[in-house]
């Protein structure tokens, strides 16, 4: 379900822009624009994500974790004295759906912040808005274009999907020791395939390399036997497989039907557990990077998060790694709402986010800090290899950075 998450390329984004436009143009028709005010026992926080729609496998659990954290949250006390009531809105993964929930939640429900706000493209489709009427929010897109330029109101709860492709070269050469290697690249051809595979050709620079081919498998592509077939003919030494769940399984099947032995290395999506459950054996062996941990880690916050998840759930099966997103992003909101204090507005949220320097989240995930220039949550990620027994990801290193700043 993950295979929809990319940003727009220029001309939808340019649709976009002129749908948003028009959406908005009534806003006040609807609902009236008043002060979003924060009560003397509550604080409201929208969650804008899919619930019934082609993304929902990623939507619900990211709310669910949200509802279950704040919910312990609130039977300790809540947060200064305030309870944290969670609104969750379904946007059905698209964009008139995004702009919908916003208006509610802004105007009719006056959330004080809003978390997810569905994917990349609803983000950029609502940036302007959130903007506009000062609404702190943290997305669930990785993507670059969430921080850079800087956005007062915007933070990304980790590392970019582009630190992740720069790690995982960085393994390949350090870890590996490899010597002048064979890389091959497989993305799809659209803006999220685009970026990542320029981020990791200006990467490989850095090492005196250039990529030895190339394959592009769109995220449709439930067949990639050519591309299997050219691959093997180029002879890689390594692949670096960056593309959604479709195309991921699609060429894992391939490679192992047509024999393409080249090890994999694959960059966010990859790392799903999805690839595991759909690829089955062919899954055997892929190393890939996550910023966020899963759900078997014995690290104190993940031990923390199955210790809460199960006192609610106490029949829980195993959550996936889009509910530990959901955790570690209602972490980062439950820290900045107490750094914040009693005072607490848009822009003193704001400042409160610009104080974290290494917070910690219990190696969940790397430690998180913003600035008053930066507003990513960190450029760290642990590589994981594939277990197939327990259908997870199991790490092989611990959280890293890419080794050369930009």
């Amino acid at each position: 379900m993950e295979k929809k998450f990319f940003v727009a390329g220029y001309k939808t984004l340019l649709m976009l822009i002129i749908l948003t436009f028009s959406l908005f143009a009534g806003e006040n028709s609807g609902y009236a624009e008043e002060v979003r005010e924060v009560t003397e026992d509550t604080i409201k926080i929208g969650v804008i994500g899919d619930q019934t729609g082609p993304a929902a496998p990623v939507g619900i659990p990211i709310a669910e974790a949200t509802r279950i954290y704040f919910r312990n949250i609130n039977e300790h006390g809540g947060i200064n004295g305030r309870k944290v009531n969670i609104l969750v809105e379904d946007d059905h993964y698209t964009i008139p759906g995004a702009i919908s929930s916003f208006k509610k939640l802004i105007f009719k429900d006056k959330v004080f912040s809003i978390l997810y706000c569905g994917g990349t493209g609803q983000v950029l489709a609502l940036m302007r808005q959130i903007e506009k009427h000062k609404v702190p929010i943290i997305p669930v897109s990785l993507a670059e274009t969430m921080t850079i330029p800087l956005r007062r109101y915007i933070f990304t709860p980790s590392a970019s999907y582009d630190d992740g492709l720069k790690i995982v070269v960085d393994y390949i050469m350090k870890d590996l020791k490899a010597k002048n290697p064979r890389i091959a690249f497989v993305y799809p051809d659209n803006e999220f395939g685009k970026t990542g595979f320029s981020a990791t050709k200006e990467y490989l620079k850095k090492y005196n390399l250039e990529f030895s081919a190339t394959s592009i498998i769109n995220l449709g592509d439930i067949d990639a036997t050519s591309q299997v077939l050219v691959l093997k003919k180029e002879n890689p030494d390594y692949i670096i497989l960056h593309n959604a769940a479709a195309a991921i399984i699609s060429f894992l099947k391939g490679a192992k039907k047509y024999g393409l032995k080249a090890p994999v290395y694959g960059s966010f999506y990859v790392s799903c557990e999805d690839t595991i459950s759909l690829a089955g054996s062919s899954s055997k062996g892929i190393i890939a990077v996550s910023p966020y941990g899963f759900w078997f880690d014995e690290t104190s916050g993940m031990i923390q998060m199955r210790k809460i998840t199960k006192k609610y759930q106490p029949d829980a099966k195993p959550k996936i790694r889009n509910y530990t997103q959901g955790w570690v992003t209602s972490m980062i909101c439950a820290e900045g709402l107490r750094r914040a204090g009693r005072d607490l507005t848009p822009d003193t949220l704001v400042d409160a986010y610009e104080t974290f320097i290494n917070f910690s989240t219990g190696d969940i995930s790397g430690p998180v800090s913003y600035s008053k220039n930066d507003h990513k949550g960190g450029k760290t990620n642990k590589l994981y290899k594939t277990d197939i027994e327990k259908q997870t990801f199991i790490p092989i290193t611990g959280f890293r950075e890419p080794v050369f700043r930009d």
